[in-house]
């Protein structure tokens, strides 16, 4: 039998019939079947009640032709509360193929009562769980359930026979207590439990017989008032995990050392002509690149070099003063002296070879800056340039097998790695565990046994408890061992060492990473399971002048191995795991079979970056000369071709009516390739002409020779025409122009004579 939670309502099992008895009502309601089992034949002999589920426990008819005639059974069931009706959720019948000696009795006679098979049921609500004893197998079975299933979780068992040889007595405990079964001393028939106060990051809020739960995440319990029925908040920015003991431990702290980063790859332009074509001719997107940029300040030395240029054309063809021209005869010589590009013929080449001063300038003062950014590990920012990534190296990075043979040179250092001393540093983080109040033990597995390590350094401080131990060798496995079940946040694993060197080119480097274990909602389990697995790393570095000696380097690479969710558990996982006695950590620590092989090796060394430097220049001068070239062939002639195309055409449409005596004279029509005196040759034609108002009017034809003087330096000859004299015209000798128009090769201007 057994009652609601309240006590108002008694439910009775048999084998045969269900009933329900209200005493408040006096209402007894019989069902005359067993709703549990309707069809095998059940016996119950222990049951209890939640309110909402029931576990009941007893034998189950096996047929008496088996060999078990009847089979332990558990059934969680539900109760109706209007109807009383039983109904079966879920079950758990004791296997019959098991080894045990258990699973060996036939449990004959189980239908008749006899003390040997008596059973008790007893559930705890909060925890969900529910505890089983048969007194025929000597075993106490755990289950947990939920409101469809039931799961047997562990069983304790005291050996063949029946009892457990006395009688424990395990008393409620009220809030911030739990019930200890740790008997006593001495045999005790009956022995009762203890009331023993809430370890540290656990609590219990209630008067039961269950056990204290770890504090939810976010909060803690600190252990300091053994009163505490309840975790408290835990500060901003503190690691709090679930079961958490402090809150003083901030999670900025818990960030992993890491002292291997990836190795870079070569750049995408590997070749010095590249890396000075691409850097020098090229101007970025920001205000700091602009600056550094070589191809900008030529630029800027072209404007100033234009204006120059504009300032020498304005003296000689607009400013007609003596001194005007004796500075531009002084100017243009200074100018032809510095032409790197038609050797002193223009004084134009002149200023634009201040261009290619300020581009081989650049050229060198880069390369200079390049040379030395070689190797990574020494050279500093390339705040020479756009690209501060920018280096003077190249790697390659590859793995190699440790069973195939290696130079001398990595053979040394893999000596040197073997023999470096190594520590193994370990951290529990947010425990109540210190140095002095827990005989912690660290051991070793030698062959076939377990070596314990007697020195152990230990530092315990704001609830960090930390290990620093000289390791015998390697690869080697260890297990730390620490006594009661106190709860752990967090593990930091790591391991450190000093450097050592050969020789100043061959060194390996100081040892200290470790790697922080946490996880949102869980703890530290009871037992962990941490593999470390070890890589040599060799750093080969070229020389940076041909003939001198590698430079080599070797760290330990780690990689950690946990399984989170076997290493760290829930509060379903803490409540239904089988009770220890203490916290185990393992750690196996191994080394790969093969190793990493860094390589690197400057792009340029300083002879290859002085050859590519002249070409640089030489190239540059090539360009501007080029430039000239194109300019003097294409674009001159297309200006002139143009200039003759459109200067017609002006004219034309320009003419004026003989009748408003207002002429149009061309005093200036040169021939753009010419730089002569011209001569003036004039034909006189007289034509009639007839005004609007029939006013006949004599006209005067000026044809003027095209067959001009040259100048000494002009290569060829081209026709040019000559100016007609202004000062005739001013004095009235010439008559007004009229209009122009061609005739073959000759220009013919006609004017009116008056």
């Amino acid at each position: 039998m057994t009652t609601d939670p309240l006590g108002l309502v008694a439910y009775g099992f048999s084998d045969f019939f269900i009933f329900s008895y209200t005493a408040s009502t006096n209402t007894l309601v019989v069902h005359q079947n067993n709703s549990l089992s309707p069809s095998t034949s059940f016996l119950p002999l222990a049951v209890d009640y939640d309110g909402n589920r029931g576990i009941i426990a007893g034998f189950l008819n096996n047929g008496q032709s088996s060999r078990i005639k009847f089979r332990a059974t558990v059934i969680m069931f539900s109760i109706n509360a209007g109807t009383t009706f039983a109904t079966p959720i879920s079950s758990w019948i004791y296997p019959m193929n098991g080894t045990t000696w258990q699973a060996g009795q036939t449990n004959a006679g189980a239908d008749l009562y006899a003390a040997k098979f008596d059973m008790s049921v007893s559930i705890d609500p909060t925890g969900t769980q529910v505890l089983v004893g048969i007194q025929s197998m000597n075993t106490v079975f755990l289950f947990s359930y939920t409101t469809t299933t039931l799961t047997f979780v562990s069983l304790i068992d005291n050996g063949q026979g029946i009892g457990f040889g006395g009688l424990f007595v395990i008393l409620p405990s009220p809030s911030s207590y739990y019930s200890s079964t740790t008997g006593p001393s001495v045999q005790i028939v009956p022995a009762f439990s203890s009331q023993l106060p809430c370890i540290p990051g656990t609590y219990k809020n209630r008067t039961s017989l269950g056990r204290c739960l770890p504090c939810p995440t976010g909060t803690k319990n600190d252990g300091t008032n053994l009163t505490a029925s309840t975790c408290v908040d835990c500060a901003t920015n503190a690691f709090c995990p679930f079961g958490s003991t402090s809150d003083s431990i901030s999670t900025d702290s818990l960030s992993n050392v890491i002292q291997v980063i990836a190795y870079p790859s070569s750049p995408a332009i590997t070749g010095i002509d590249d890396i000075l074509f691409f850097t020098l001719f090229s101007i970025g997107s920001t205000s700091r690149c602009v600056a550094l940029s070589p191809l900008f300040w030529t630029l800027l030395v072209g404007g100033i070099v234009i204006l120059i240029g504009s300032g020498m054309f304005i003296m000689k063809h607009c400013i007609k003063h003596p001194k005007a021209a004796d500075s531009y005869e002084k100017l243009e010589k200074v100018f032809k002296q510095a032409d790197l590009i038609t050797a002193g013929d223009l004084w134009i080449g002149g200023l634009a070879s201040f261009c290619i001063i300020v581009l081989s300038i650049s050229c060198c003062v880069f390369s200079a800056y390049f040379y030395n950014s070689y190797p990574i590990e020494t050279a500093p920012p390339s705040t020479y340039t756009c690209d501060t990534t920018l280096r003077n190296a190249q790697f390659s990075s590859s793995l190699q097998s440790l069973s195939i043979p290696v130079a001398d040179n990595v053979q040394d250092m893999f000596n040197l790695l073997n023999s470096q001393a190594v520590n193994l540093d370990v951290a529990f983080i947010n425990t109540v565990y210190n140095c002095t109040s827990d005989a912690i033990t660290l051991t070793y597995y030698s062959g076939t046994a377990w070596v314990p390590i007697s020195s152990l350094p230990c530092t315990s401080s704001n609830y960090i408890l930390s290990y620093s131990v000289p390791l015998p060798y390697r690869p080697i496995t260890v297990q730390f061992t620490l006594p009661n079940i106190y709860t752990i946040g967090g593990l930091r694993v790591g391991l450190s060492g000093a450097g050592k060197n050969k020789t100043s080119k061959k060194l390996v480097q100081t040892l200290g990473f470790s790697q922080v274990f946490t996880q949102d909602g869980r703890m530290v389990g009871q037992n962990i399971y941490i593999v470390l697995e070890l890589t040599k790393l060799i750093n080969d570095t070229s020389p940076l002048v041909s003939g001198d000696d590698d430079t080599f380097s070797a760290i330990w690479v780690e990689k950690f191995t946990l399984n989170y969710y076997q290493s760290f558990m829930t509060s379903t996982d803490y409540l239904t795991a089988t009770p220890k006695s203490s916290t185990n950590m393992t750690l196996i620590i191994t080394e790969t079979p093969y190793y990493i092989l860094n390589l690197q090796t400057p792009i340029a060394r300083l002879p290859l970056i002085i050859y590519h430097d002249f070409l640089f220049i030489t190239m540059v001068i090539g360009m501007f000369a080029l430039m000239f070239v194109l300019f003097k062939l294409i674009i001159i002639p297309f200006i002139v071709f143009l200039i003759r195309m459109c200067k017609p055409n002006y004219i034309k449409d320009n003419r004026v009516d003989v009748n408003s005596q207002v002429g149009f004279i061309d005093d200036d029509l040169e021939n753009p390739t010419s730089n002569s005196n011209k001569q003036k040759s004039s034909k006189h034609k007289n034509n009639n002409s007839i005004t609007d108002n029939v006013v006949p009017v004599q006209s005067q034809t000026f044809i003027e020779n095209e067959n001009a003087n040259h100048d000494k330096d002009d290569s060829h000859q081209s026709p040019v025409v000559a100016d007609i004299d202004t000062t005739k015209k001013q004095l009235g000798e010439l008559p007004p122009l009229v209009r122009v128009r061609t005739d073959g090769n000759r220009i013919i201007k006609e004017y009116i004579n008056e």
